[in-house]
């Protein structure tokens, strides 16, 4: 029990070292360990490995916003486009934003723990009747969601034939005989590379 305690910890450091450091995300961490787990599986358990990665996501999930609302704020210029807690801070009320986006989090953690017996009754039951017209729900939604989201009708033509583009890309990737975890995580590998 005592090394379970020792591993929450572990992950909590690591959390927060990444999401303290601009730059880093936790999914590099989170590489970095998978691929020495062959290693380390040989002096660790399987639980310890698995609360290090589920300590490691909250903790980077609830510190990630403080580099970026600290270090991300806006020139006055800009201060029309900025989020609210970036106007708290131009406001020198950075405590305050941190103090809320903290409480909010923790908060929201605790309302996911309270609901989780909701929903592991109600969420088989409400999957197993929308699964039929789960293709109407997301062509609808997505359709609704490219046309309120463009300016104008060459906007919207544009958008939808990045979509289309996009479910192409998606189902040759799914028909290829490499197993669809590698092929996906080449291509948005890639996908990321290309826009930086």
């Amino acid at each position: 029990m005592l090394d379970l305690v020792m591993a929450c910890f572990i992950g909590i450091g690591i959390g927060t070292c990444t999401g303290m450091v601009p730059g880093i995300h936790v999914n590099t961490a989170g590489a970095i360990m998978f691929a020495s787990s062959a290693l380390l599986m040989n002096y660790i358990s399987a639980e310890f490995f698995c609360i290090v990665f589920v300590s490691m996501s909250i903790a980077h999930a609830l510190i990630e916003f403080v580099p970026s609302m600290l270090l991300g704020v806006p020139e006055e210029g800009t201060a029309t486009s900025v989020l609210p807690g970036h106007r708290m801070v131009l406001e020198g009320r950075s405590k305050e934003a941190i103090r809320i986006v903290s409480v909010g989090g923790f908060g929201a953690i605790l309302v996911v723990i309270l609901m989780l017996p909701v929903f592991a009754v109600a969420l088989p039951f409400l999957q197993g009747i929308s699964k039929p017209y789960t293709w109407i729900i997301l062509t609808l939604v997505s359709l609704y969601m490219i046309h309120r989201l463009s300016n104008g009708n060459i906007a919207f033509l544009w958008s939808l034939l990045l979509f289309v583009l996009s479910g192409i890309l998606g189902w040759i990737m799914l028909q290829t005989p490499i197993s669809s975890g590698i092929s996906l995580m080449c291509t948005f590998s890639g996908l990321f590379g290309i826009s930086k």
